[in-house]
């Protein structure tokens, strides 16, 4: 296996690493934090349904990463390494001004700048589908996790038996993780390995799981603090409240999954927080929609930037 091999494999897990360390508390924070499953409980359950989500159905949104947005022939094992590379060196700093980005809207911006360096014609009717899934994912999120809010705040409230009712708590905490998880594979996981099986260097389901498995380390080996820390915010809205914007914004990446378009689970689950906050009269912080609008458009274009000049830094040590 040669160096280029090898940087791409370590960039892409590098990347997958993070959104497990990071992500992985949008799906089984809830639970952790009501002490319904302990960490390394959710933990493994994060890195089945992840890599069964990856196997199963990753390979359409790494389609659209790896070869919808710049034609096939084009991405390079050597411009995948930049496209990832430039995704990972944003999130990284992002991360560290303790900026709300996503890594998924980062990828798309550095397979785009890889394109524009090399004069690839890119597929922006592709782009433009992207762009409005990343804008209606959040909303529709919003929306199902109200209606699923009201929709099981009267099944419960039918219930009489405590002992029922606490089993129930249960029972939706784990499989709305779960279903998280399992979006994790389909969708996150599909922005990591997407370029690598754009350049052709792996198949969709070996190089899904591959990056699943990293994914699952980020989660096991990093995740404790954030995974609390969400789960503390999440679990005050109430077992129903947190359940219902877990499960709207899973729906809601699950059908983005169908189109193959990549959205960001984050800024799902942001908008089912958003939605369920509206609906019990909470209120939403408006500091949350900049936040969100903010990772929109300065995400994209910052890694396409960063894009960009990898590429020249590559191309002037003559890696490309």
């Amino acid at each position: 296996m040669d160096a280029v091999a090898v940087a791409i494999i370590a960039v892409a897990f590098y990347i997958a690493w993070n959104i497990g360390a990071n992500d992985s508390a949008n799906a089984m924070g809830t639970a952790v934090g009501a002490g319904i499953l302990s960490f390394r409980q959710a933990t493994l359950t994060i890195a089945i349904f992840t890599l069964l989500g990856a196997y199963l159905k990753g390979y359409k949104v790494m389609k659209t990463v790896g070869k919808g947005i710049v034609p096939p022939g084009y991405l390079t094992l050597e411009l995948a390494v930049i496209a990832l590379l430039s995704a990972g060196v944003w999130v990284t700093i992002a991360t560290i001004k303790g900026l709300p980005v996503s890594t998924t809207q980062a990828i798309v911006g550095g397979v785009v700048g890889v394109g524009i360096s090399i004069g690839a014609p890119i597929r922006w009717t592709t782009m433009l589908q992207i762009a409005l899934a990343w804008v209606f994912s959040p909303i529709l999120a919003g929306v199902l996790a109200a209606v699923l809010y009201k929709f099981y705040g009267k099944v419960v409230s039918n219930i009489k038996s405590i002992s029922t009712i606490e089993a129930l708590y249960k029972a939706l905490a784990i499989l709305g993780g779960s279903y998280m998880a399992f979006n994790f594979g389909t969708n996150e996981v599909a922005n990591a390995s997407g370029p690598i099986v754009g350049a052709g260097f792996l198949e969709p389901r070996v190089a899904g799981s591959l990056v699943a498995l990293s994914l699952a380390m980020g989660s096991l080996t990093f995740s404790y603090a954030v995974m609390h820390t969400v789960g503390k915010k999440i679990t005050a809205l109430g077992p129903i409240s947190a359940f219902a914007a877990q499960f709207g914004s899973a729906i809601s990446v699950s059908l983005a999954n169908m189109f193959g378009l990549p959205v960001s689970s984050s800024q799902a689950i942001v908008g089912g927080v958003v939605g369920v906050g509206l609906i019990t009269g909470e209120g939403v912080d408006r500091r949350v929609i900049k936040d969100i609008v903010f990772g929109w458009v300065a995400t994209p274009t910052i890694a396409i930037i960063i894009s960009l000049a990898v590429f020249q830094l590559f191309h002037f040590v003559g890696l490309v």
